[in-house]
């Protein structure tokens, strides 16, 4: 009986997520296509994120052209280039 609860708990559980997820998305997309201008966007986009976060999908930035990101140097205790 234990197994069936959890299995529908843990439907339950996805089947908010996801309308979460929805809810979510429309919110960011009326913004973003101007339909609604009272609304502050960081709460369903953290909400998205978070709900992405917990599904498993990662965002993560990417240099476009395939090189490495440049190092900064701290040159302030070396003379080169000083005459």
């Amino acid at each position: 009986m234990d197994e069936q609860e959890d299995k529908g708990s843990s439907l339950l559980g996805e089947l908010l997520r996801v309308v979460v997820l929805f809810w979510a998305l429309a919110c960011l997309s009326l913004n973003y296509l101007g339909h609604v201008k009272a609304m502050d966007p960081t709460f369903p986009a953290s909400l998205l994120t978070g709900i992405l976060g917990s599904m498993g999908v990662n965002v993560s930035k990417k240099n476009g052209n395939g090189k490495k990101d440049k190092v900064i140097v701290d040159n302030k205790d070396t003379q080169a280039g000083i005459k």
